[in-house]
């Protein structure tokens, strides 16, 4: 069962978040073979997304870090200022490196809400 996060984001302002997956007993994830992919939806049964996630496995240059979990998200202030404001959803799933989407290669590490407010000063 994938992990409850939920973002808050800020039109115009940079996201920048490390997150630290675990699994059911508190333990890291451990990365090692596998890539990860997310989106931010209007809903979970939209057929578009509003953005790309584009997560990345922290790895560090030894590879070690796979084994702690984390997994970094990045929106720059022009991709924020572009979402709409309001409460979506999103996940991030995890695949074998290399794989395509065959059947139980793709597990969901996290999800939850996204939530968009609007920026006051400009």
């Amino acid at each position: 069962m994938a992990t409850v996060y939920n973002f808050s984001a800020t039109q115009g302002s940079q996201l920048s978040v490390r997150l630290n997956v675990k699994d059911a007993s508190g333990d890291p994830i451990n990365l090692s073979g596998y890539a990860v992919r997310g989106v931010v939806k209007y809903r979970y049964s939209s057929t578009s997304s509003l953005v790309d996630l584009d997560p990345t496995i922290v790895s560090g240059t030894t590879g070690s870090l796979y084994a702690s979990g984390y997994v970094d998200v990045y929106l720059s202030g022009s991709q924020t200022a572009a979402l709409p404001i309001g409460e979506f959803v999103y996940d991030i799933e995890k695949y074998p490196n290399g794989a395509l989407n065959s059947e139980g290669a793709v597990d969901k590490i996290l999800a939850g809400d996204f939530l968009v407010y609007p920026q006051v000063t400009t």
